[in-house]
């Protein structure tokens, strides 16, 4: 794209980009679901609809909207349809307990909510914080006890929403998953999603006929099942499965060719395709985030799928990928890539200097795709904006050419015997074994040794490993303090619902050097 439209697409908003779309490629395919296409002419016409609906049932610009709803086609909608009339976008994880999601809905300030008649039991125990009934929008359901029913959008065929938008608009509170604490929802603009829509789509190769389908949880970063495709008219698919056979089918049936997924994911489709025989002769680019991709992984991926294997860095506070192995450029064994187009990262040390090469550090990352705050936590915000930075608590290193490679978490840093040892480093070596599917490694304590590595592995069928041999492969290959002193064997590792492994479920199961629930 050239530099002068991305300037002023980047001056444009989210509902902005939707007329646009709606009057370039009118009759293009947009949004596809199980249940039907929509072209960009009726997905803008359908987005004025609801709009007109919010306003209606009294949701005033500034009012955050609680989005109870599983992935489906009413997600992408329901999120245009607030930026189009000036209300904020709030997607609620559901899988939660419900007393952290009332204290999202607290943090938050949600005055309304989109929800579906599974959710009714959570909305129940929620409802004492939603003060208006004609807020509550029922989809797949009439309306009831003075609420409103999403049906009625209907009534607004013609109308459009008149609300002034900026691109400084809010227009979304993209949650953290809450993995490494507190779900905290970063307060984002239209700049920050259109910008990281261009940088990413110019940085990763994005093209204007990719068919895209985003495989992330629907209350992790919903906007990119949509954002890149804005910008080109393109379409993107939406389904809520993560089974392969389904998940191909989909893939095959609509011509994608990019997703958007975490490596297990990847893992499970590739199993699949190779068992079935399918083949997915559309698939251009696999992006993977979330973990790291060992190199013999992205090797076997692309050989297997005969498409480009994309590992990739991003949050949720960056509005998404923030590094990656970019397009036009050279790839590094084991990296993650270098800082996508508008991002500035920076390697911070203990002592708050600039790490060298080679040198473990804090990750920090700036760029007008970087939200300003996390919405109602001055204490969080405080702790992790400085100046325009976002410290990500991310380590990493970078080597002379700029490639950046990641090391852990620094909340997940262990001291064994009072050195420092990174999970990660000892993970990459037990998931080289080739009869390893699945390892994580956290905090143990000893009383005799104090904090020591546990691993927990997974592995595949037929395999016949145990905790002496997994130990010995590690003593052939890392320095013996960090070596795992337990080894629990797995049938399933719990993950969260965006595909990262729950680290919470795995420290908090107790430590049982004997546990073997392999079948």
């Amino acid at each position: 794209m050239a530099t002068g439209i991305e300037d002023a697409l980047s001056e444009q908003t989210l509902s902005g980009l939707l007329r646009r779309a709606a009057h370039l490629w009118p009759q293009q395919r947009a949004l596809i679901d199980e249940r039907r296409v929509w072209t960009w002419s009726e997905l803008d016409a359908e987005v004025d609809q609801v709009a007109c609906l919010f306003e209606a049932c009294g949701i005033q610009p500034g009012d955050p909207i609680g989005f109870l709803l599983v992935k489906r086609a009413e997600v992408v909608i329901g999120f245009l349809a607030c930026a189009r009339m000036g209300a904020v976008q709030v997607p609620v994880n559901f899988k939660l307990h419900p007393d952290q999601v009332s204290d999202q809905f607290t943090t938050a300030g949600i005055r309304a909510v989109l929800t579906e008649p599974q959710h009714d039991a959570l909305l129940r125990h929620l409802l004492p914080l939603l003060p208006d009934p004609r807020q509550i929008i029922h989809l797949d359901a009439p309306a009831r006890n003075g609420s409103t029913s999403w049906a009625s959008h209907a009534e607004y065929v013609g109308k459009r929403s008149t609300f002034a938008d900026s691109p400084d608009t809010v227009c979304y509170y993209n949650y953290t998953s809450g993995s490494t604490g507190r779900p905290k929802g970063a307060s984002t603009t239209s700049r920050n999603i259109i910008v990281n829509a261009i940088a990413t789509s110019e940085g990763l190769g994005f093209l204007p006929e990719d068919v895209y389908m985003g495989m992330f949880s629907v209350f992790a970063h919903p906007h990119e099942l949509f954002h890149r495709s804005l910008l080109f008219g393109g379409a993107f698919v939406v389904v809520d499965s993560l089974n392969p056979r389904m998940v191909a089918d989909a893939i095959n049936q609509h011509g994608i060719s990019w997703m958007m997924g975490v490596p297990s994911f990847y893992e499970m489709l590739l199993d699949y395709i190779e068992s079935s025989g399918t083949r997915l002769p559309t698939l251009r680019v696999l992006e993977a985030g979330g973990a790291y991709v060992a190199p013999e992984t992205l090797q076997r991926m692309e050989a297997s799928f005969n498409a480009r294997f994309l590992p990739v860095w991003g949050c949720t506070e960056a509005s998404g990928v923030g590094l990656g192995m970019l397009a036009d450029g050279p790839r590094r064994s084991g990296s993650t890539g270098k800082p996508i187009p508008t991002y500035d990262i920076r390697i911070v040390t203990e002592s708050g200097a600039e790490a060298a090469p080679g040198e473990p550090g804090e990750l920090w990352i700036r760029g007008p795709s970087v939200v300003s705050h996390y919405v109602n936590m001055p204490g969080e915000t405080s702790a992790q904006f400085q100046d325009g930075w976002y410290a990500t608590s991310d380590l990493v290193t970078r080597d002379e050419d700029g490639f950046v490679y990641f090391t852990g978490r620094r909340s997940e840093m262990l001291k064994i015997g009072g050195i420092r040892v990174f999970p990660l480093e000892i993970e990459q070596v037990i998931q080289q074994h080739p009869e390893v599917r699945d390892v994580v490694v956290v905090r143990a304590e000893e009383r005799l040794r104090g904090e020591i590595a546990r691993a927990i592995v997974t592995t595949r069928p037929g395999s016949t490993l145990n905790a002496r041999s997994v130990q010995a492969y590690c003593r052939d290959r890392m320095a013996l303090y960090k070596v795992p002193r337990i080894v629990e064997f797995w049938s399933e590792i719990p993950k969260i619902p965006n595909g990262k492994i729950d680290k919470k479920a795995v420290i908090a199961a107790p430590v049982n050097p004997e546990r073997d629930d392999r079948r």
